[in-house]
């Protein structure tokens, strides 16, 4: 089996916020090689969060990747949108290999009772 060296792989972190979308480029040891998000494109307010924003960032980033040279990546999710799915999407159809997707969004399970409150 051929391996592979550790100098072709990154993690890409998508964070979907309720009014961006942030992606971060680093290697396996955690250094960041390159962050963007929507914002930065000049593109304001609710149109941050569409799906051809999304194909157009990914798109971007996917031609750093590329150019930097690396092969290989592993996606990380964070945040509750429905455009997840659209990100991957367009990270499978481009020459990059996603070796794993991974789904980091906490789920609140409404946490402790709060104390009532005392009526004066």
């Amino acid at each position: 089996m051929k391996t592979i060296t550790n100098k072709k792989i990154v993690i890409l972190t998508i964070l979907f916020t309720s009014s961006n979308i942030l992606y971060t480029l680093t290697n396996l040891t955690g250094e960041v090689i390159l962050w963007t998000s929507v914002g930065s494109k000049k593109v304001k307010g609710t149109k941050k969060v569409t799906s051809t924003t999304i194909s157009v960032i990914t798109k971007f980033i996917i031609k750093r990747i590329t150019e930097l040279g690396y092969k290989y990546i592993h996606v990380k999710l964070k945040g509750f949108r429905k455009n997840k799915k659209i990100a991957l999407k367009h990270l499978k159809t481009k020459h990059i290999s996603i070796l794993s997707v991974c789904d980091n969004s906490s789920l609140a399970h409404n946490g402790c009772k709060q104390p009532k409150l005392r009526r004066i």
